[in-house]
C-alpha cells in the first residue's frame, strides 16, 4: 500500500465540492460527514435495541430482543431495492460531475429518484406479503413472531422514505457534498428516539411505538434531503443573480421519464441489487441455522451484529470516499489517480476500522451491558463472539474499500460475480458442512463468515491491481 498511499498528492482540478483540494483533504472533505452519517445510521438501530433491552423482563425481554435479532434482517431486505438505486445513481452522479456536466448529474438525480420511490413501494408491499412465512423460517417463539408481525407491519411504511433518503444522499456524495446527507440522517436519530421514547413509554404502544417513531424519523430525513435540494438562486448585494454554475438540484422537470437516462441508472443498479439480495439470501441460511439454535440465540445475534456495525463506521465513510474519488477520477480522465486514492483510503481504512474493532473486542462486556442486562444468557453468549470478531475489522476494511471502489467506478457486475462466488462456497457451502458435521455454536457461524472476509478480500485485492476496473464505462 505504502507506495501509492502517499499523502503528497497535487491539487486536482475535479468538478463539485472537491475542485482544488489535495487527495488527504479530498478524503477528508468526502469521508468526515459519512463518518458522523454512520453514526447515526448506526445510532438509529442502537437506540432502537436499547429501547427493546428495557421493555420487559425474563423470557418476555428476550423474546423481544429475538425478535430485534429478525426484524435486522427484515429491515434489511426491506431496503435491499432502493439501496442498489443507490449506487447507480452514485456512479453516474460522481462521473458527470468529474466531467462538470452538471445537466447529466441532475438529471441522474430526478431519474434515480424515481426508481428509488417505485423500488421502496414495492418493497414495502413484497415485506407485507412474506412477513408470515419469514417469521417461520427464522424459528422464532410464538412470542417473538408476534413481536416481529406487529413491528414489521408498521415499519414497512418507511420503505419509500427510505427511497428518497438513499438515492438522494448517494447523489450528493457522488457530488462531493457529504454534510447534507448527515443532517438528514441526524434528523432521523433525533425524531427516532424522541418520538419511540415517548410512544413506547409515553403511550404504552410496545414495539409497534418503537417501529412508528423509526418510520416517522426515516420521514422527516427524507423531507429535509428533499427541501435541500430544491432549485434556490443566490443573489449579490446589488441585487444581481449569482451564476456559481449549475449545483446538484432536484428540478421538477427532471422527474418526468427519461428512458436513456434510467436505462444508465438500472444498468449500473441491477448487478448491485444482485449482489445485495445474493448477500442477504446467503445470510439468511446463517440465520436459519442460527435459528435452529437454542432460544435467546438471534438476540445474541443481533447484539454481535450492532456493536460490529460500530467498527463499520470509519471503514465505510471511507469507502465511501473511495467510490466518488474514484468516479470523479475516472469522470475526469486520470485514472491513476483514481488508484492512488483507492490506496490511500484502503490505508486509512485499515488503520481506522482494524484500531475500532480491537477496542470493542478489548472492552466487549462494557458493550453489551448498553443492550440490558449484563448476566443474561444471551449477553453470555454473544461475549466470545464479539471478541472474536472485534480481531477481523482490518480484513473487513480492505474488503470494504476494494469493492466500494469497484463500485463507483461502475464495475458493479465484476463485483457481484465474484461476491457471490466466495459466499456461496464458504457462507453457504461451508457453513452447511460445519453444522451438519461439526455442530457448531454462534461462535463458530461467526468463524466461518470470517473466512469468508479473508477469501474475499485477497479476490479483490488482486482485481484491484489487474486494473481492469479502471476501464468500465457507464
Amino acid at each position: 500500500m505504502s507506495d501509492s498511499a502517499s499523502s503528497d498528492a497535487e491539487p486536482m482540478a475535479l468538478g463539485g465540492k472537491l475542485a482544488g483540494l489535495s487527495l488527504p483533504r479530498q478524503v477528508l472533505a468526502l469521508a468526515l460527514w459519512p463518518f458522523l452519517q454512520n453514526m447515526m445510521g448506526v445510532g438509529v438501530g442502537f437506540a432502537d435495541m436499547m429501547i427493546a433491552g428495557r421493555m420487559a423482563e425474563g423470557e418476555s425481554a428476550e423474546a423481544i430482543m429475538d425478535m430485534m435479532g429478525a426484524a435486522m434482517y427484515l429491515m434489511w431486505l426491506l431496503m435491499i431495492l432502493q439501496g442498489a438505486m443507490a449506487t447507480g445513481a452514485m456512479a453516474l452522479v460522481s462521473r458527470s460531475t468529474g466531467a462538470k456536466d452538471m445537466k447529466s448529474a441532475n438529471l441522474a438525480l430526478g431519474q434515480s429518484l424515481i426508481l428509488g420511490i417505485g423500488s421502496g413501494l414495492f418493497s414495502g408491499v413484497m415485506i407485507w406479503l412474506v412477513l408470515p412465512y419469514m417469521a417461520d423460517f427464522f424459528g422464532l417463539s410464538a412470542l417473538a413472531t408476534r413481536h416481529v408481525t406487529d413491528y414489521m407491519r408498521v415499519a414497512a411504511l418507511l420503505a419509500p422514505f427510505s427511497g428518497v433518503l438513499f438515492v438522494a444522499s448517494s447523489c450528493l456524495r457522488g457530488y462531493g457534498d457529504t454534510m447534507k446527507p448527515f443532517l438528514a440522517m441526524l434528523i432521523v436519530n433525533v425524531v427516532n428516539v424522541g418520538l419511540s421514547l415517548w410512544l413506547v413509554y409515553g403511550l404504552g404502544w410496545g414495539v409497534k411505538g418503537l417501529a412508528a417513531g423509526t418510520v416517522v424519523g426515516w420521514a422527516a430525513g427524507a423531507a429535509f434531503i428533499l427541501w435541500f435540494l430544491r432549485p434556490k438562486r443566490r443573489w449579490s448585494p446589488e441585487g444581481q443573480a449569482l451564476d456559481d454554475g449549475e449545483p446538484l438540484v432536484l428540478h421538477m422537470r427532471n422527474l418526468r421519464y427519461d428512458m436513456p437516462m434510467l436505462r444508465r441508472v438500472w444498468r449500473v443498479s441491477w448487478p448491485s441489487m444482485i449482489e445485495i439480495i445474493g448477500m442477504w439470501s446467503v445470510h439468511a441460511v446463517g440465520i436459519y441455522f442460527i435459528g435452529k439454535m437454542a432460544a435467546g440465540t438471534m438476540g445474541a445475534h443481533a447484539m454481535v451484529v450492532r456493536l460490529e456495525s460500530m467498527s463499520f463506521m470509519p471503514g465505510f465513510a471511507i469507502g465511501m470516499a473511495a467510490s466518488t474519488l474514484t468516479g470523479q477520477y475516472l469522470g475526469a480522465g486520470d485514472p491513476m489517480m483514481a488508484k492512488k486514492a483507492v490506496r490511500f483510503c484502503w490505508l486509512v481504512a485499515v488503520v481506522t476500522m482494524g484500531g475500532a474493532g480491537i477496542l470493542i473486542s478489548v472492552f466487549n462486556t462494557e458493550f453489551l451491558s448498553l443492550f440490558g442486562n449484563p448476566g443474561s444468557s444471551q449477553h453470555l453468549i454473544a461475549a466470545p463472539v464479539v471478541r472474536f470478531v472485534g480481531m477481523f475489522q482490518a480484513l473487513n476494511a480492505t474488503m470494504m474499500v476494494m469493492k466500494m471502489s469497484m463500485r463507483g467506478a461502475g464495475d458493479t457486475r465484476t463485483v457481484t460475480v465474484y461476491s457471490f462466488a466466495s459466499m456461496g462456497a464458504i457462507r453457504v457451502g461451508l457453513l452447511w458442512a460445519a453444522m451438519t458435521w461439526l455442530d457448531i455454536d454462534l461462535l463458530g457461524v461467526w468463524m466461518v463468515m470470517m473466512v469468508d472476509v479473508l477469501c474475499q478480500a485477497l479476490i479483490f485485492v488482486r482485481l484491484h491491481y489487474k486494473g481492469e476496473w479502471l476501464k468500465t464505462e457507464v
